[in-house]
């Protein structure tokens, strides 16, 4: 009995010494794979923003590319037929869209989906304008209504810009 008591009173502190170094080193543990969680962090934003930057300003080109006002003045021919503007618009609309679509990856899903919204009312604006003449008509017809129709509308663009303006302020 002695002999268990003087085995328990040498083992007991032992025992306690080694669960509180235990604890500790389990604690600095934690503590070293959070520091250098968030060291990996950072350096992935180091990164990630100037990649994220450069998407929405390719995105606020394209939303100004698009315009109607820019595509009017890109595309208009003196010798243009409304149906040939038209197609010309649609044409660059969609080229503009296939070559930025991978910029979404840096950008957030509601810009995202503002910025496919001002692409598809821009879209559904041409093609309301162009409807109403007839496509044998001088392009110079269908400039000056779609102008006119888009500058009496709100900017289609002007929210989903506004979206990506927004997104820039809070990675600051």
């Amino acid at each position: 009995m002695e002999i268990v008591i003087e085995i328990i009173r040498w083992t007991l502190p032992a025992l306690m010494v080694f669960l509180a170094v235990w604890i500790v080193l389990n604690k600095l543990q934690v503590i070293d794979k959070q520091r250098l969680l968030h060291q990996q962090q950072q350096k992935d934003s180091q990164i990630l923003l100037p990649s994220r930057l450069r998407a929405h300003e390719r995105m606020v080109l394209f939303l100004e590319r698009i315009s109607p006002e820019a595509l009017v003045m890109r595309l208009q021919r003196p010798n243009l037929t409304v149906q040939e503007l038209h197609s010309q618009m649609l044409r660059e609309i969609r080229q503009e869209w296939n070559h930025n679509i991978t910029q979404q990856l840096y950008i957030s899903d509601t810009s995202w989906q503002l910025i496919n919204n001002a692409r598809e009312n821009i879209i559904r604006i041409i093609n309301t304008e162009a409807g109403k003449h007839r496509p044998g008509d001088p392009a110079l017809k269908l400039s000056q209504t779609l102008l006119e129709e888009y500058t009496r509308k709100n900017s289609p663009t002007k929210e989903a810009i506004d979206a990506l303006k927004n997104d820039i302020r809070l990675l600051f």
